[in-house]
């Protein structure tokens, strides 16, 4: 197993992930703002977000399981 490439592979998915949940956030912050948005655009754009920050966090957790794994494996 290479962990250095498994660690990259992630660290690129990870940085997808925040750019489409920042993109995300910004949408809903958008849509509040905006007078004529509806209730369901609003909540759809929050289960949006919300979706896309979950993945993230996972993605960050993974990272952290294989630097443990690394850490664990050089001892």
């Amino acid at each position: 197993m290479d962990i250095e490439a498994r660690l990259r592979a992630l660290e690129s998915r990870y940085r997808q992930a925040l750019s489409a949940s920042v993109s995300a956030k910004a949408h809903y912050l958008a849509l509040l703002d905006e007078p004529n948005s509806t209730p369901a655009s609003i909540n759809r754009a929050r289960t949006q977000w919300e979706k896309l920050d979950a993945r993230k966090r996972g993605i960050a957790a993974r990272m952290g399981e294989i630097e443990d794994l690394e850490q664990t494996l050089m001892v």
